[in-house]
């Protein structure tokens, strides 16, 4: 055989996978890591020019645009109120990017009441990966969500890199209220109706699944995962009729809502972009395909919205249902085991049922950034006014504005129950000493004897729900299961009193912080929640 030949024949031929290979680190290599180190010295540069100026460039304050309301014109027009900027303290920022991880490290929507108490402030500046203003009391949280439409204009949650359309809280107008609309159209009214039924008995089945495993592998089940699947299951069967794949959901959702600024590069370079977009393709074909879309698709197209679209809004109502119920399942499964039989005299009592649900909601409630798009005074519950100027991104967790001492007596406990003798419908006009925590869901707390409406155009329609969907649960829960935790578990929740209802130390030093909105507001445990035993009863 010739030479020539045996070279040719000795070559081994590459295969197409490796080429992707090769193409893609190069790609890398190339373009991304050069773009993101320039990017990151550009914006620490920048941010420290920012801050060098912010400490030696004295800017006058702020001319705030007086409203059309009379009732603010002194205030507005009073040149002494303070002006709050949007630049942190010194020695607090250097570069965004540092800020932000400095923000994760000292416990993310935690350390803002930390940092609150600390400063003895509600209304702050800090930096969470840029300057932001605080809004730490239940007060300026009503302000700001008085007005959302100013606000979700250019929410500063990454759902872009997502979807196309925009869920219901990053719209405004017209947009907005149809999205809204078609949500509420495939609501419940209420609790007593078939498909709040069929989902619930989703729940019933995800936990009749959990008895079933052997102990070795409820040992090992992350009680926060599990609890994750068992909201988004019960969501997508309210809203769709049929459960979502879990494995696709979990390519799209959930995205950490508190990203990096910078640094900045077009979406579609992320390598996460295409997998998200195509898991949202084949959730939408699987959809499509269930007995209740053709019931979605007509409500849809009542409401001015493709099927794309409606799609796009229910998937955003779902997987928010679970990241923002999972950490009050998780605070009701602890707590209802520590009450005496397990939680039996909860099902005995409505009252004291309907409380406990409150009161879990109450430890609940996402963080939310915004940028103002007008000109705001903020005032706070002490009676402080606050002029912030249009453009500052203001920061506002409403778990940390539910703990606000001026509404809630002693609020760093957990009081099973603290609204009994309250009115317990928020759609009620009777008298309430301790009002219902309801800012977690984008709108005031309630009180009888406001002026203005409770609602709003942005508030979650699943608020009417929420309740109705812990109580189910509870019953379910106390009334079919037996269930158990390790000694190690328990020893992080700190029982003030056990007899006539139920009192724990839910100061911050106890529970957990962070970005995840499914176990904030949770006790901290070093190796995550799991039981030691569960069965039917």
């Amino acid at each position: 055989m010739p030479e020539g030949d045996t070279e040719r024949n000795s070559i081994v031929p590459v295969k197409s996978s490796e080429v992707v290979k090769r193409a893609t680190l190069k790609f890398l290599y190339v373009i991304v890591i050069p773009m993101v180190l320039v990017s990151l010295l550009v914006h620490i540069i920048w941010g420290v020019t920012r801050r060098i100026r912010a400490v030696f460039v004295k800017s006058k304050p702020d001319v705030v645009i007086t409203p059309n309301t009379a009732s603010h014109s002194e205030v507005y027009g009073n040149p002494t109120i303070p002006s709050i900027l949007p630049v942190p303290s010194f020695g607090k920022y250097l570069g965004d990017i540092f800020g932000y991880f400095s923000y994760l490290a000292k416990g993310g929507p935690n350390s803002l009441g930390k940092q609150s108490q600390l400063i003895g402030k509600t209304v702050f500046s800090t930096n969470v990966g840029t300057p932001v203003v605080v809004c730490g009391d239940h007060l300026s949280a009503e302000v700001l969500f008085a007005n959302v439409d100013n606000l979700t204009q250019a929410h500063c949650i990454n759902l872009v890199s997502t979807r196309q359309s925009k869920p219901i809280f990053t719209t405004h107008g017209l947009e907005a209220q149809k999205a809204r609309q078609f949500i509420v159209s495939l609501l419940p009214a209420n609790e007593n109706t078939d498909n709040f039924r069929d989902a619930m008995e989703t729940v019933c089945l995800k936990m009749d699944g959990w008895a079933a495993l052997s102990k070795t592998k409820l040992h090992q089940m992350s009680l926060e995962e599990a609890v994750g699947e068992l909201v988004y299951n019960f969501a997508s069967c309210l809203l769709l009729g049929s459960s979502l794949d879990q494995s696709l959901i979990g390519k799209v959702f959930p995205m950490p809502n508190y990203l990096p600024r910078y640094p900045t590069m077009p979406i579609t370079l992320l390598p996460s972009f295409q997998n998200m977009q195509s898991a949202l393709t084949e959730m939408f074909e699987q959809s499509k395909q269930s007995d209740s879309w053709e019931q979605v698709a007509t409500k849809a197209a009542a409401g001015g919205l493709s099927e794309r679209e409606a799609f796009e809004q229910l998937f955003t109502a779902i997987t928010f249902n679970a990241a923002g119920l999972s950490n009050s399942l998780l605070n009701g499964i602890l707590l209802a085991s520590l009450m005496p039989d397990r939680g039996q005299q909860l099902l005995e009592d409505e009252a004291h049922l309907t409380s406990f649900s409150w009161e879990l909601l109450r430890h609940n409630g996402p963080t939310v950034m915004m940028r103002l798009t007008e000109d705001t005074m903020i005032e706070t519950a002490k009676g402080n006014h606050h002029k912030l100027r249009s453009g500052t991104i203001v920061l506002c967790s409403t778990s940390m504005a539910q703990r606000d001492g001026s509404q809630w007596k002693d609020p760093s406990v957990f009081r099973s129950k603290r609204f009994i003798g309250n009115s317990l419908d928020f759609v009620s006009n009777d008298q309430v000493d301790e009002p219902l925590p309801t800012l977690g869901f984008g709108c005031p707390i309630h009180r009888s004897g406001r002026t203005e409406k409770v609602s709003n155009m942005h508030q979650c329609p699943f608020l009417p729900l929420a309740p109705a969907f812990l109580k189910a649960f509870l019953r379910l829960l106390i009334g079919r299961y037996e269930w158990s935790f390790d000694a190690d578990v328990l020893a992080n929740v700190h029982v003030l009193t056990n007899d006539n209802g139920l009192e724990v130390d839910y100061d911050l030093k106890h529970l957990r912080g962070g970005f995840k909105a499914n176990v904030d507001m949770v006790p901290i445990m070093a190796k995550g929640m799991r039981f030691s035993s569960f069965s039917q009863l």
